[in-house]
């Protein structure tokens, strides 16, 4: 059995066979890149966002921002990702934004019978361009997200478009309660090419002016047949420290995982450096993450 095989078997999502998919390598967005240990549909710390076409929107104030971000799996099963991204304010409440985001697998050995190996790796990779566009207004951000997916799996090839839309809500009905919902890789034209489809919602526990903040809440993600997951967080920050932890339940095909996740950021002069970490499946090692962002005045 090939490593990659064996992994996607112990994955945080159990995942269809890509020769199933139309276009390959869905799975490989399964992985949360830039998200540290924060909830799809409500994370801030990646610039650009690619989970939530609305959480890409600048602060009131900031005039552009730049990021990278990378996720490295356990060795067993040899996935990696990274995403550059940049926004720009075309206006004080609009914000244009742009990311290319790339996973792919190492060491995926072609076999036939045996575990002996033929001779060179299978490719297997996947590519996702995005151009976002949100808006602010009274609360409510909008945005919405066109997006070029293409993907490699040995020597089938396969691209498509998709198209997303997200929002997130500051204040509901006037309490300080904030949730948000987007869609993940909508791509009607393709029907086993499951969108993911995000909701989440939190609430202050406490503040001290804009020296330290306490927040918690709870995120769904829903993946179609691949599975559903229901995330539990909480996140602080005090002075230029944020911390953020939660733990990640997922239900597959029968089967159930249970995950913690932890992230830190340090933020400093328009300048973040974070970090992050999630507990691996099946006895398989942890996932790490680093991101970098600056944003400019």
């Amino acid at each position: 059995m090939s490593r990659f095989i064996f992994a996607a078997l112990g994955s945080i999502i159990l995942a269809g066979p890509a020769a199933a998919q139309q276009v390959p390598g869905r799975d490989l967005f399964e992985f949360p890149l830039g998200l540290l240990a924060e909830p799809a549909a409500l994370s801030t710390q990646m610039i650009a966002s690619i989970w939530n076409p609305a959480t890409g929107q600048l602060p009131v104030g900031r005039r552009a921002a730049f990021g990278i971000a990378e996720l490295y799996s356990p060795q067993e099963q040899g996935v990696r990702l990274g995403m550059i991204g940049a926004a720009y304010a075309v206006r004080p409440n609009v914000t244009a934004s742009v990311s290319i985001a790339s996973a792919w697998v190492t060491d995926l050995l072609r076999t036939e019978t045996d575990p002996q190996s033929l001779g060179g790796e299978i490719p297997y990779s996947s590519t996702l361009l995005s151009l976002g566009v949100s808006a602010m207004r009274s609360g409510l951000t909008l945005g919405l997200a066109g997006r070029y997916w293409s993907s490699s799996s040995d020597d089938q090839h396969a691209g498509t478009g998709a198209l997303d839309a997200g929002a997130v809500f500051d204040r509901v009905a006037g309490t300080p309660l904030r949730i948000a919902a987007s869609t993940f890789l909508l791509t009607p034209q393709h029907s086993n090419d499951n969108a993911s489809y995000q909701l989440g919602a939190d609430l202050p526990l406490f503040a001290i002016d804009t020296t330290a903040a306490l927040r918690a809440g709870y995120a769904f993600n829903f993946m179609g047949p691949r599975g559903r997951e229901g995330y539990s967080f909480a996140s602080g920050r005090y002075r230029q420290v944020d911390l953020s932890a939660g733990v990640a339940r997922t239900n597959a095909y029968g089967t159930s995982d249970l995950r913690w996740r932890l992230g830190c950021g340090l933020h400093y002069a328009g300048y973040t450096v974070a970090i992050g970490r999630e507990d691996g499946a099946a006895s398989l090692g942890a996932s790490y993450q680093i991101l970098f962002k600056r944003v400019i005045p």
